[in-house]
């Protein structure tokens, strides 16, 4: 070795991560596609309203509203 060069440069250990790789899952994304036809300027103009309305853009209305929905149809009424 080179007296030159400290030692310190040749402890290549690298550091432990804190948590075990097993923890961090990967939730696989899927993109859907919306079609719209020639008569649906309606809708375009709809979303446009509502996303200036709630200040968001179209994928967090989409969601936003998906849920809202999907909370209307799904929950349980209170008897």
């Amino acid at each position: 070795m080179n007296p030159l060069i400290p030692q310190a440069l040749f402890n290549l250990d690298m550091p432990k991560a804190k948590y075990p790789a097993d923890t961090f899952t990967q939730v696989a994304t899927s993109k859907r596609h919306v079609s719209y036809g020639r008569r649906d300027i309606h809708i375009k103009e709809a979303e446009e309203r509502l996303m200036n309305k709630y200040r968001m853009g179209y994928s967090q209305l989409h969601k936003y509203l998906v849920l809202k929905e999907g909370i209307n149809q799904f929950s349980t009424p209170f008897l």
